[in-house]
C-alpha cells in the first residue's frame, strides 16, 4: 500500500470521515426526526451513502486487482440504491405520496435488480466497466467505463434532479430556515463536479465522490438545528421546514410550549405581525417573530386556539392520512376532508374564528386547528378557511329570526341538561290559547308530553332525543289532546344554539310549534283521493326522501308503504340513475317545473308513462302508471302495419310473375323478408294431386323433402286447400298421415285459390300470430289472381300455338293437296287427250298401239297416285274421328312385311335400293287389325323409298319382352317391326314433328319430295288404335329407323334374338309354318 504517497493518504481520510459522517448522521436521523416517511428516507440515504464510504476505502485498502474490483462492484451496487433513497426523502419531505404507490416501488425494485444482476455480472459480458492497476498519482484502481456505466449514471442522475424538484415547493414555502436548507441539500450535487475533473484528468481519482457531499448534507443537518429560543430541542430546522413548507394552507409550527418555530409564506401573506415587510431569511423580523411564544405575537390567533381546546375539539390521527403525506404512527397535519368535517356544521360560534382582511380588502374568516406530530414533537397549527360556512351560518340564523317573527305559533326555548335533564325555560304566552297548558316553564315538559297521545308519545320522546344527541335540528309532527278532549296536529321544529351550549348547562334549542291540523286534514282527505285513483303516486321532498305512496304504487313496485317511506329514492331505483328519468326528475326539482317522461325503466322490465309535478313542500309529485301492455300493443301494431306495407311492396313484383315456378319464387321472398318462419313450402295442385313446387328450411332444420300428396289427404296444404281458408295443425304430430315432417312442430296452410297451398311452420308446437295468417291468406289471394292469369295466358298461348299450327296446317294441305291432285289429274287429263288424237280419224292399223299402251300406264299411275292421296286424308279423317273399324286379331306380322315389301320392290329397284325382309323361322305373331297394320307397314317402307336415293331399306320383325317386373310375362311380350333406311334423315330435334299431319321433310310447292305428308300422320293414329307405339331414330344424312311396338297375339313362340336371323331378300317366297 502506498501508505507513503500523500494524496493515498488524503483519500482515505476523505472516505473513512464521509462514512463515519453518513453512518453519524443515519443514528442521529433514526432517533431524533419525528416525521416517520422523512426519517425512513433519511437514514436509508445516509445510511447507504456510508457503506459506499466504506466500499470506496475498501478499493484503496485492498492489495490485490480482484479484491478491489470486488469492493467497487459492491460500491456500484449500494450506490445505485442511494438513488431510490434519496427519491424516497424527498417524496416524504415534501408531502408527496410516490413514494407510498406499490406500482412505483415495484417499478423501482425491478429497475435495481436489473442493473446490480447487470454490475455483477460484469466480468462475463464487459458491458459495464473494465478495471487495471495504475500508479498515478499513486497504485490504485483505474476504471474504463462502457455504454451501461454510463446509461446507469444518466439515469441515476435524473432521478436525483426529479428529487430536487420535489424538495423545491416545501423549501420555497418555509419562511424559516428554507435558504439555509436549500444550500444544505445543495451539497450533495457538488461531488458531481469532482466525478467530472476525475474522469477528464489526471489530478483526481475516477471515483464516485457522492458519498462525501452525503456526509456534508448530514454533517450540516446535525449542525443545522432550531433556535434555542424557540424551544427546539429535539426537532432540527430540517424537520420543521418540512412540516410548514409542504402544507398550501397557512400554518406554523409550534414547539410544545407554545412558541412559534416556523410558518409558511400563505400564513405570512396572511397575518400581517407575520408579514412585516416581507421579511428575508436571517433578517431581525425574521428572529423576531420565530422563538416568540404565540400568545405575545399573534394574541388573536392564541385566543381562538385556547378557545378552540375549551371547546373539546378532537384532534385528528393523521398517521395514514393522505394530507399528511407520512406513514406510520404519530399525528399530523389535518387533511382538508378531516378539516371540513369539524367546521361550522355543528355550530361554531364566532369567537372560535379569526377574522382578518382579505387581499381585496373583505373580511375573511379562518378556524385554527392543531395537530402534534408525536411525543414531544412540535405542533402544527393550520388556518382554515371557514368565511363561506360562518355566512351561510349568520344567514341562517336571521332567517329564522324572521321566520320566528312572521309564522303563527309558540315560541320555544328546551334546554337538555346533563344526566338527562330536560325542561322548557320558555314558552310563549300563547300557551294557554294554544294549547289549553299554563306558560309557566316549570314542568311544562313533563305536562306536554302527557298531553301527547300514547300511540305517539314513544315517538316523540325518541325524536327529541335523537336531536339532543346528535346535536341536530328537531323536526316532528305528532298529534296533541287539548285538556278539553279536542286533538290537534303540532309541527314541532327546533335549531340548536351553540354559543349558549357548554358541557356545564347542556344542549339550547330554539324553535316553534305550528297547528297544522288543517293541513293534516286536507292531506288525509287527498290521501283519500289518490288511494281510489287507478294511476300510482309517489311523493318525495326535497332531500329525495319518499313522503308519500299510494295502493296502485305499492301494487306496481311490489313494495310495502313502510318499507318504502323515508328511504332515498335512488336507492329505491337504483338502476334509474343515468337514465333518462334522473335527468328529468332532477331538472323538475331544480327548476320546480311539471314534467313528463315515458320510457322503459330496466330494474322492473317495465315500461312508464310518469306525470312529474312540484308540490308545495318542495318536492316533487310522481303520478304513474304502466303501459308496459300498451307498449306490446304498439309494437305489434307497428310490426303489423311494417308487414302489411311490406306485403303490399312485395305484391307488386308477385304481380309480375309470368309463370307458376316464379310466382312460386316470389312467394317464399315474401315469407323470407316480412315472416321470417323456419319453414316455408308452395305446392300446386295438378289433377288432384299437390305436387310441391318450392321447399325451404332454416339453416340446422332437418326437414324431409316433401312428396306430392292428395287433395283429399290429412296434409296442412291438402286440408287449407279444401278449406278455403287458413289452416293450423299446432301439433303436427297429431296429424293422421305417414309423413315425416322432421324438426317441423307446427304448420299452418294457406290456399291459393284452388290452384295449391303455402304451408308455413316452426320447431315448436303453438299457436300461429292471426294477423300472420289473415296477411297470409291475403298473399295466397294475389298468388291465386296471379295463378290464374298465368293459366289462362299459357291456355292462349295453347290456344294461339295450336291456331298457327291449324293455320299451318291448313296452307299445307292446301299447297299439298292442290300438287298431289292436280299434278296426277293434269297428267291424267293430258294422257287422255293424246290417246285421243292418235286415235281420231286414224284406221285401226294407223294406230301406235305401244304408245296408247304406254298413256294408259301413265294414266294409271297418276290415277294411282290421286286415289293414294285422297285415300290419306280418308284414313287420317276416320282416324281423328274415330270412325275406322280396327278389329284386332291375330296376324302374322312377318308375312304382312314380306306381303308388302315384295309389292313395293319394283319401286325400290327403279331407284337401285335393296329391299331386305329380316325374319325369324318362327312366325311373329301380333294382336292388330290386318288392314291397319298394313297400312302401317306399308306407309313406313314406301316413306322409306322415297327418301332414300341409294343405299337400302331393311324391314325387321321380332318378339321383345319390355318389361317383365309384374310377374306377367304374356301381357309384357310385343311384337316388334322395325323399317331402317340409308336415307336422307332429319335434325334430331325436329323429329317429334313427324308424326303431325302434313309435315315432310320439304313443304310447300317448291318442296323436293312428292307426297300429302299424311303417311306418318295415319300410321301413328293407326298404331295407338291399335294399342301400339311408334318411335323413331334418325340423323340428318345417315338414315332413319321406326319402330313399331304392337301386342304380341296370345300363344306366340318367342323369336331369336334379330342379330342371329336369317336375311332373306323380299323377291323370295318363304314363309315359316304356322
Amino acid at each position: 500500500m502506498p501508505l507513503g504517497t500523500p494524496s493515498y493518504l488524503i483519500y482515505l481520510a476523505v472516505f473513512a470521515v464521509a462514512a463515519a459522517g453518513c453512518l453519524a448522521g443515519a443514528w442521529w436521523a433514526y432517533r431524533r426526526v419525528s416525521l416517520p416517511g422523512v426519517r425512513l428516507g433519511l437514514t436509508s440515504l445516509l445510511l447507504a451513502s456510508g457503506l459506499w464510504a466504506l466500499c470506496h476505502v475498501g478499493v484503496l485498502l485492498s492489495p490485490g486487482l480482484g479484491l478491489k474490483v470486488a469492493f467497487y462492484e459492491a460500491g456500484l451496487t449500494v450506490g445505485f440504491g442511494t438513488v431510490f433513497a434519496w427519491l424516497w426523502l424527498c417524496s416524504a419531505y415534501s408531502g408527496r405520496a410516490l413514494h407510498r404507490r406499490p406500482s412505483v416501488r415495484w417499478a423501482a425494485l425491478i429497475l435495481f435488480v436489473a442493473v446490480t444482476l447487470t454490475k455483477l455480472t460484469n466480468r462475463w459480458h464487459g458491458l459495464y466497466f473494465s478495471a487495471e492497476l495504475s500508479t498515478v498519482p499513486f497504485w490504485h484502481l483505474e476504471v474504463d467505463h462502457h455504454v451501461i456505466y454510463w446509461l446507469t449514471s444518466g439515469l441515476s442522475y435524473a432521478l436525483a434532479v426529479v428529487g430536487f424538484f420535489m424538495l423545491s415547493e416545501p423549501l420555497r414555502r418555509a419562511q424559516v430556515g428554507g435558504g439555509k436548507l436549500a444550500g444544505l441539500f445543495a451539497l450533495t450535487a457538488l461531488p458531481l463536479g469532482a466525478n467530472a475533473v476525475g474522469q477528464a484528468t489526471p489530478y483526481l481519482v475516477d471515483l464516485s465522490h457522492e458519498p462525501v457531499g452525503v456526509a456534508a448534507f448530514a454533517l450540516g443537518a446535525l449542525a443545522l438545528k432550531g433556535s434555542p429560543s424557540s424551544g427546539s430541542r429535539k426537532e432540527s430546522c430540517l424537520e420543521e421546514a418540512s412540516r410548514a413548507g409542504r402544507e398550501e394552507r397557512p400554518s406554523l409550527v409550534l414547539s410544545a410550549g407554545g412558541r412559534i418555530r416556523n410558518y409558511n409564506r400563505a400564513a405570512a401573506e396572511l397575518i400581517p405581525a407575520l408579514r412585516g415587510g416581507t421579511p428575508q431569511e436571517g433578517t431581525p423580523q425574521e428572529e423576531e417573530i420565530a422563538g416568540r411564544h404565540l400568545e405575545e405575537a399573534l394574541p388573536r390567533l392564541a385566543r381562538a386556539l385556547e378557545k378552540e381546546k375549551m371547546n373539546g375539539e378532537i384532534t385528528v390521527n393523521g398517521a395514514n392520512g393522505e394530507g399528511s403525506g407520512e406513514e406510520g404512527s404519530g399525528q399530523e397535519a389535518l387533511s382538508e376532508d378531516a378539516l371540513n368535517g369539524k367546521m361550522l356544521d355543528e355550530g361554531m360560534p364566532d369567537e372560535e374564528t379569526l377574522e382578518v382582511a382579505g387581499a381585496g380588502g373583505e373580511a375573511r374568516c379562518y378556524r385554527p386547528v392543531e395537530s402534534q406530530a408525536g411525543p414531544g414533537a412540535g405542533r402544527l397549527v393550520v388556518l382554515q378557511d371557514v368565511t363561506e360556512r360562518v355566512l351561510r351560518r349568520r344567514e341562517r340564523a336571521s332567517r329564522l329570526e324572521a321566520i320566528s317573527d312572521s309564522m303563527p305559533g309558540l315560541a320555544f326555548e328546551f334546554r337538555a341538561g346533563p344526566g338527562g335533564e330536560r325542561s322548557v325555560e320558555f314558552i310563549g304566552e300563547e300557551a294557554e290559547s294554544f294549547l289549553g297548558l299554563s306558560s309557566s316553564p316549570e314542568g311544562f315538559y313533563e305536562r306536554f308530553a302527557e298531553r301527547v297521545p300514547e300511540g305517539h308519545r314513544e315517538a316523540f320522546l325518541q325524536s327529541v332525543e335523537s336531536a339532543v344527541e346528535g346535536r341536530s335540528p328537531w323536526r316532528h309532527e305528532f298529534p296533541f289532546e287539548r285538556p278539553g278532549g279536542e286533538r290537534i296536529w303540532l309541527l314541532g321544529s327546533a335549531e340548536l344554539e351553540e354559543d349558549e351550549g357548554s358541557a356545564e348547562t347542556g344542549a339550547l334549542f330554539r324553535g316553534l310549534l305550528l297547528d297544522i291540523t288543517r293541513r293534516r286534514e286536507a292531506e288525509r282527505r287527498r290521501e283519500k283521493v289518490i288511494s281510489r285513483v287507478t294511476d300510482g303516486i309517489i311523493e318525495v321532498g326535497p332531500e329525495w326522501r319518499v313522503t308519500l305512496v299510494n295502493d296502485q304504487a305499492e301494487a306496481a313496485y311490489g313494495m310495502t308503504e313502510e318499507e318504502m317511506l323515508g328511504r332515498n329514492v335512488w336507492e329505491l331505483f337504483s338502476e334509474m340513475e343515468g337514465t333518462e328519468f334522473e335527468k328529468v326528475y332532477r331538472e323538475a326539482m331544480r327548476f320546480r317545473e311539471p314534467a313528463e317522461i315515458e320510457g322503459y325503466y330496466s330494474g322492473m322490465g317495465e315500461w312508464f308513462d310518469v306525470q312529474v309535478y312540484p308540490n308545495e313542500d318542495g318536492g316533487l309529485s310522481f303520478c304513474f302508471r304502466v303501459i308496459t301492455d300498451r307498449k306490446k300493443r304498439e309494437r305489434s301494431l307497428r310490426k303489423r302495419r311494417e308487414k302489411i306495407e311490406a306485403l303490399y311492396e312485395a305484391s307488386g313484383s308477385l304481380l309480375q310473375a309470368t309463370s307458376r315456378q316464379e310466382v312460386s319464387a316470389r312467394i317464399h321472398g315474401v315469407l323470407e323478408d316480412v315472416f321470417g318462419y323456419p319453414f316455408c313450402h308452395t305446392g300446386f295442385l295438378e289433377g288432384e294431386t299437390i305436387v310441391p313446387r318450392q321447399t325451404e328450411a332454416a339453416p340446422g332444420l332437418a326437414m324431409p323433402k316433401p312428396e306430392p300428396c292428395p287433395k283429399s289427404g290429412d296434409t296442412v296444404a291438402a286440408r287449407a286447400l279444401r278449406a278455403g281458408e287458413a289452416v293450423v295443425a299446432e301439433q303436427t304430430r297429431h296429424l293422421e298421415n305417414p309423413i315425416s315432417y322432421g324438426d317441423l312442430r307446427a304448420a299452418a296452410g294457406v290456399p291459393i285459390g284452388n290452384h295449391g297451398a303455402i304451408v308455413i311452420g316452426r320447431a315448436e308446437e303453438g299457436r300461429f300470430d292471426q294477423t300472420d295468417l289473415h296477411l297470409l291468406e291475403v298473399l295466397g289471394a294475389y298468388a291465386a289472381l296471379v295463378v290464374g292469369r298465368v293459366d289462362r295466358e299459357e291456355r292462349l298461348r295453347s290456344a294461339k300455338n295450336e291456331a298457327e299450327e291449324a293455320s299451318r296446317m291448313k296452307t299445307a294441305f292446301l299447297a299439298n293437296m292442290s300438287h298431289e291432285i292436280r299434278t296426277p289429274l293434269t297428267s291424267i287429263l293430258g294422257f287422255a287427250d293424246m290417246i285421243g288424237e292418235e286415235v281420231e280419224g286414224a284406221s285401226r292399223s294407223e294406230i301406235d298401239l305401244p304408245a296408247l299402251r304406254e298413256f294408259a300406264g301413265l294414266i294409271e299411275h297418276s290415277g294411282e297416285r290421286l286415289m293414294e292421296t285422297l285415300t290419306g286424308v280418308l284414313n287420317l279423317s276416320r282416324l281423328e274421328a274415330g270412325e275406322m273399324d280396327l278389329s284386332p286379331e291375330p296376324a302374322c306380322l312377318s308375312e304382312q312385311a314380306r306381303q308388302l315389301a315384295r309389292e313395293l320392290r319394283p319401286q325400290a329397284e327403279e331407284k337401285g335400293l335393296e329391299l331386305q325382309v329380316e325374319a325369324g323361322a318362327a312366325p311373329v305373331r301380333v294382336w292388330a287389325d290386318e288392314g291397319g297394320l298394313q297400312i302401317v307397314i306399308r306407309n313406313l317402307l314406301s316413306n322409306a323409298i322415297k327418301y332414300t336415293e341409294e343405299g337400302g331399306v331393311t324391314v325387321r320383325t321380332y318378339r321383345e319382352d319390355r318389361d317383365q317386373e309384374d310377374g306377367h310375362p304374356q301381357e309384357d311380350s310385343w311384337a316388334v317391326l322395325e323399317v331402317e333406311d340409308t336415307g336422307i334423315g332429319m335434325d334430331p330435334d325436329l323429329a317429334e314433328g313427324l308424326f303431325e299431319p302434313f309435315r315432310q321433310a320439304s313443304e310447300g310447292f317448291g318442296r323436293e319430295y312428292e307426297g300429302t305428308g299424311l303417311g306418318l300422320a295415319v300410321t301413328c293414329r293407326a298404331t295407338e288404335r291399335m294399342e301400339g307405339s311408334i318411335e323413331v331414330d334418325t340423323e340428318k344424312g345417315e338414315g332413319t329407323c321406326f319402330t313399331v311396338w304392337l301386342p304380341q297375339a296370345s300363344g306366340s313362340q318367342e323369336s331369336t334374338s334379330p342379330a342371329d336371323e336369317d336375311i332373306i331378300p323380299a323377291d323370295e317366297d318363304i314363309f315359316p309354318a304356322d
